[in-house]
């Protein structure tokens, strides 16, 4: 089966400001001047693998191969453009499963690499795409795929992957912290659709978001038989800033402990506001 020439939509762009008095206005102006140097090496990090995108889309590298892996990596970079999106807008909540989808489709996009997308292949060859007279339709067939094995071994993506996968859910304490986090044990005090800027938890989606970037970037950056490194500088230099933004120990953060025998989180400078005194906070 051919590959077609991928359509590329390389270029990202930060979150459109909004309305002056809507929730998310006053998130988004604080998140501007507090972390804008933060948002600009993320989507920096994003327009340089656009352009690696761009480039590999080329009749050299357009194997199947390359579509397997394309086809992930573009759902992981979306979803780390959107995330960053709710991130400037204050919506913290949405930020994480969407970090969560885009750590789950880069694992995907290791697996197929290292195993020259051969279980794409074989669903090719299966009838993966095919025509259902029947339904009067084309068929997709879905074929569940996902690399919990990918995300253990890579020490990481896997650690990322663990811990806001904890946020993501349900769970009580997580919900407090997004929902709730001015609650004390004295009182449970929860908001509904509270989009106000929260410091700390804008770090803490952008350190993951710029360690979903350095993952990526090394990703790349291993396969030239795959993709077209030809020009690696813009995407070197993107990993670089990526890189000395979560190497930052002022910056909000999340360790994952043992306390009592139970896998824990410390949250270290944990704090609403720039001027607010740090705090840690223990899920």
């Amino acid at each position: 089966m051919r590959v077609s020439p991928p359509r590329v939509f390389p270029t990202p762009v930060a979150a459109v400001r909004p309305p002056l008095g809507s929730p998310a206005a006053d998130a988004y102006r604080q998140t501007g001047f507090v972390l804008g140097g933060e948002v600009e090496t993320i989507l920096a990090g994003l327009a340089a693998e656009g352009e690696m995108a761009a480039a590999s889309a080329d009749a050299k590298h357009r194997t199947q191969l390359l579509a397997a892996a394309m086809g992930v990596w573009s759902r992981a970079w979306l979803c780390r453009l959107q995330a960053l999106h709710a991130i400037q807008a204050g919506n913290y909540a949405a930020a994480l499963p969407l970090i969560r989808a885009a750590a789950d489709c880069q694992a995907a996009e290791t697996a197929l690499l290292e195993s020259d997308a051969g279980e794409w292949r074989a669903w090719l060859e299966e009838g993966g795409i095919a025509q259902a007279p029947a339904d009067h339709a084309t068929e997709y067939r879905l074929h569940a795929f996902r690399s919990g094995e990918a995300l253990a071994r890579h020490e990481d993506l896997g650690e990322l992957y663990r811990a806001v996968t904890d946020l993501a859910l349900p769970h009580f304490g997580a919900t407090l912290l997004l929902a709730g986090s001015d609650s004390t044990p004295e009182r449970v005090l929860i908001t509904f659709g509270d989009r106000d800027f929260h410091l700390g938890l804008a770090e803490l989606g952008a350190g993951w978001l710029a360690r979903l970037a350095l993952s990526q970037a090394a990703t790349l950056l291993a396969h030239p038989d795959v993709f077209n490194v030809a020009a690696p500088a813009a995407l070197e230099e993107a990993a670089a800033a990526a890189r000395a933004l979560v190497a930052r120990p002022d910056r909000c953060r999340m360790e994952a402990v043992q306390r009592g025998g139970e896998r824990r989180y410390l949250m270290h400078e944990w704090r609403r506001t720039p001027g607010a005194t740090p705090k840690r906070l223990l899920l």
